[in-house]
């Protein structure tokens, strides 16, 4: 299975301990994986008989040119939702752009190209109808995700959790501590920080935010400090956004250090009255250029 890695920006809050940065950075890329420069780009076939099999020896009779992939819709919890493609004319169809979604898609492997064993694919179930009615695809702005019920949901877990251990008896000692500190583990992984806000600004929604948007995005420290601009985003095979690359520092493009960020305390904020787009990172440029190089 081809692992998918979409070029686009995106960096996130690296902890501090040597153990935690071994478990969320990488320095090498899978020889799978694909960038987002191909991606975009890349031509859509559509069959409306089944498509069996993995690998195919070519183009097959039945698959029809339908567009070419524009841009990619991903959420804020790392999936990619769908992609936008512009159909342009399709057997009779006037040109407009439509969302497609990602588990309609198949990655299928071309054999006919043996020198690129990386070559491939992308097909999907659907006959002329389907785009007939497929509706245009436009923007829209969706509510800010509230986590506040999450967190304190998670911290009363925890303090029933530990209330229920205080009285067990004493056969249950053992038993109830390790339910209590397996309770702690994971109401701690639910808790999020504080996010980053500012004057004019929202947390920009999900739907809202595209690979397109967010390539070159400017990069800022909890002081609106400059610290560099993000460049890449990584999607594993199962549509999830793992990691993110950000150019640290540099002049004109000289001296920049990419470095390979986990993506899970990133704040995005976009401007309430327009379209500018902020990328905060709760680091400084000192720590983020003390992170290894990410090398592809």
């Amino acid at each position: 299975m081809k692992k998918l890695m979409i070029s686009a920006a995106f960096a996130a809050l690296a902890t501090s301990s040597a153990v935690a940065q071994d478990a969320t950075f990488r320095t090498e890329a899978d020889p799978m994986e694909i960038v987002a420069s191909d991606f975009i780009g890349k031509r859509v076939y559509a069959s409306e008989a089944a498509v069996e099999g993995d690998a195919f020896d070519g183009l097959q009779d039945g698959w029809e040119d339908i567009g070419e992939i524009n841009d990619v819709i991903f959420s804020r919890g790392g999936s990619v939702d769908a992609v936008l493609v512009d159909i342009g004319g399709f057997l009779g169809i006037g040109e407009r752009k439509v969302a497609v979604d990602m588990d309609a898609l198949r990655f299928a492997s071309d054999s006919s190209t043996a020198d690129d064993e990386a070559d491939y694919f992308l097909v999907m179930n659907a006959g002329r109808a389907a785009f007939e009615e497929a509706p245009e695809y436009h923007w829209g702005h969706a509510a800010m995700e509230n986590t506040e019920n999450a967190v304190e949901s998670a911290a009363a877990a925890t303090a029933e959790a530990v209330d229920n251990a205080a009285e067990a008896t004493a056969e249950a000692v053992d038993s109830a501590a390790e339910a209590t500190a397996e309770v702690a583990s994971e109401a701690a992984d639910a808790v999020t920080r504080e996010p980053i806000m500012r004057d004019g600004y929202d947390a920009a929604a999900e739907e809202d935010l595209t690979t397109e948007m967010l390539t070159g995005a400017t990069a800022y420290d909890a002081n609106d400090e400059w610290i560099g601009e993000v460049s890449r985003l990584i999607i594993n095979e199962n549509g999830k956004i793992t990691h993110g690359i950000v150019d640290v520092g540099g002049f004109l493009g000289i001296g920049e250090k990419p470095v390979e960020l986990a993506m899970a305390d990133i704040d995005i904020l976009r401007e309430k009255a327009g379209d500018d787009l902020r990328v905060y990172i709760p680091m400084t440029k000192e720590e983020l250029e003390a992170l290894p190089t990410y090398d592809k």
